[in-house]
């Protein structure tokens, strides 16, 4: 077998019947899954030109590469012929993918992966696209596939083979994979690896997930010589930027894709915006690294209880839930209380703390107003989002410590110097409290080009009948929920309005919940929800989800997350979460902790 992978170099997805074939495609020639209509670009994820006669045919298919003297160069030959070659039926082993020849691609290895703690056993295969790309395929069994593809990604910059999804892809019989789009990432979790490196730029911005998933199918498909049914892909944070980087640029990657908590704008986001609240959590760079923030981490939980006690029961009902953070009108000056002029007690805040907690939810601005959307008010005291929790929190963070591999103490600190140093000046001593508002955004344009997902065009996606759910917590502080959704409203205006932008994308918004699924511990927040199979009801079944049950754990021997269906800890709240601009409505009688006892109301 070995021998003969390595003869017919790809030898790919032959395990449809030749009858299958032929009704599929009368009086042609075997093609295996592929028909010969199929554009190189889309099987092999790059383009390829070829010239026949004078004429320039910049969009090949499979069989314009094969023709006799089509025009096409021996390389393109050989790839599409090896693909195309016979195979023995049957699946394949893991030991033979060691032996799998890709154009472009070398495997590094193929080995098998015993099943442990409930994961089900699996075949790992390692290759590297290109100079660098490197990509992670995880197959089970060819018994317990289920015939579909899941690619999943990590967070920030990317940089390893993290894989979000990989234990829920497994677990449901996927094939999934993930990719460090083409760069490795230091110990500090920065940028420096961008020095100078439009290569790198583009490879994280877009072309390695795409390079990736398109060798990714062919792996999965000469493991199991049979055609991948579905393809997805389920996004978040970081690689959230990703999915909706996939849906606007390629949108023939995936036929369904999840954004959860996605960075709509890198560049705005970690360039403009969180420049902004940390220059006014910490006025110096020597108050970043001395520890110096204007408002302590003991006061967030006071302002937090503060939102709440203004704001939760706006939605009729006082459960620990601000259902439409937009309609909060909180305002720390009148709002929190207040200390005596030159006092700074614990259980008040200063003038200078109540006018940056303003200052920070605005968002940035310059001479001319705000540039940037700011932050929904409520949630403050998430984990992780101000200051608690691992991670350090993304505004006020903790203090460094002596030795640590990043110096930074906040979240924000770190993504905005690193963004600001290495990816848009290229300057490893910027300080990012030399950026100026009114005049350093032009600098970003380059940047922005390459590694933003903000074209609210997805008219390639809705052409063929793709499939996007995007998601955001109302308390993400990583990511910003009035971003995504005002992202969201461009979408809609952009793609022929509500009713025809709801056929192929639609947003949920969780109300009380933090960066990707985080949650307040001391409140009974939902946030546990299956989007993988709302998505499949959509794209399979034509089920369009106008609600989506989420869930408030009481996490079993672990802490729950909405990629480890199904649930094993106790559910003791469960409500809907609708599909924006709608919102759940208490029906006014009932459990308030059963989702049967709201509806979809506009809001």
């Amino acid at each position: 077998m070995i021998k003969t992978l390595q003869l017919s170099a790809v030898m790919l997805l032959i395990g449809i019947s030749a009858c299958a074939a032929q009704e599929r495609n009368a009086g042609a020639p075997q093609w295996g899954i592929y028909t010969p209509d199929m554009k190189f670009a889309d099987v092999f994820g790059r383009p390829a030109a070829i010239e026949k006669d004078g004429v320039i045919n910049s969009s090949p298919s499979l069989a314009d590469i094969a023709a006799p003297g089509g025009g096409a160069n021996i390389f393109l030959k050989r790839a599409v012929n090896d693909l195309l070659a016979p195979a023995a039926p049957g699946a394949s082993s893991c030991r033979d993918m060691s032996a799998l020849k890709l154009p472009w691609v070398r495997i590094t290895s193929a080995e098998t992966v015993a099943a442990d703690k409930g994961v089900r056993g699996y075949c790992k295969v390692i290759g590297v696209v290109d100079k660098e790309i490197t990509f992670e395929v995880d197959m089970p069994d060819a018994a317990a596939w289920n015939g579909k593809f899941l690619m999943g990604g990590g967070g920030g910059f990317l940089g390893n083979l993290q894989n979000g999804v990989k234990q829920v892809a497994l677990f449901r019989g996927y094939a999934t994979a993930a990719t460090d789009t083409g760069h490795p990432i230091p110990a500090d979790g920065g940028g420096s690896w961008a020095d100078h490196d439009p290569v790198r730029l583009v490879n994280w911005g877009y072309r390695g997930t795409h390079l990736a998933q398109a060798n990714a199918k062919l792996v999965i498909q000469a493991y199991y010589r049979k055609a991948i049914t579905h393809s997805y892909y389920y996004g978040m944070s970081g690689s959230g930027r990703v999915a909706l980087m996939e849906a606007e640029r390629f949108p023939s990657d995936f036929s369904g894709i999840i954004a959860a908590c996605p960075v709509v704008s890198w560049t705005k986001l970690n360039g403009v915006a969180t420049a902004w609240t940390q220059q006014a959590m910490f006025p110096t760079m020597a108050d970043e690294f001395q520890y110096r923030p204007v408002v302590p981490v003991s006061k967030v939980k006071m302002l937090d209880d503060a939102v709440y006690a203004k704001c939760d029961a706006l939605d009729g009902l006082k459960d620990d839930v601000i259902t439409n953070p937009l309609a909060c009108r909180f305002n720390p000056m009148t709002d929190l209380r207040l200390c005596k002029t030159g006092e700074d007690r614990a259980d008040c805040f200063t003038q200078q703390q109540a006018t940056v907690i303003a200052k920070i939810h605005d968002g940035p601005s310059d001479a001319l107003g705000r540039i940037y959307p700011g932050w929904a008010y409520g949630g403050e005291n998430v984990p992780g989002m101000w200051a608690q929790g691992g991670g350090g929190g993304y505004v006020i963070g903790t203090p460094p410590k002596p030795g640590a591999a990043s110096p930074y103490a906040s979240r924000h600190y770190l993504l905005n110097e690193e963004t600001l140093r290495h990816v848009i000046f290229n300057d490893p001593n910027y300080d990012l409290h030399s950026f100026n508002f009114d005049t350093d955004l032009p600098a970003l344009q380059v940047a922005a080009a390459q590694i933003d997902p903000d074209n609210p065009d997805l008219s390639g996606l809705s052409a063929r009948h793709g499939k996007l759910i995007m998601s955001v917590g109302w308390s993400d502080w990583a990511v910003g929920a009035l971003v995504v959704k005002d992202f969201y409203d461009q979408i809609v205006a952009r793609n022929g309005g509500p009713g025809a932008t709801a056929e192929f994308a639609r947003l949920f918004m969780l109300p009380g919940v933090g960066h990707c699924f985080a949650a307040d511990p001391t409140r009974k927040t939902t946030n546990t929800i299956d989007y993988l199979t709302a998505l499949e009801n959509w794209v399979e079944h034509d089920q369009a989800p106008a609600s989506i049950v989420a869930s408030h754990v009481v996490a079993s021997g672990g802490s729950e997350t909405p990629t480890s269906m199904p649930i094993s800890g106790k559910v003791d709240r469960t409500r809907p979460i609708c599909a924006y601009p709608a919102l759940a409505a208490y029906k006014g009688k009932g459990n308030i902790d059963d989702a049967d006892s709201f509806t979809c109301k506009a809001s």
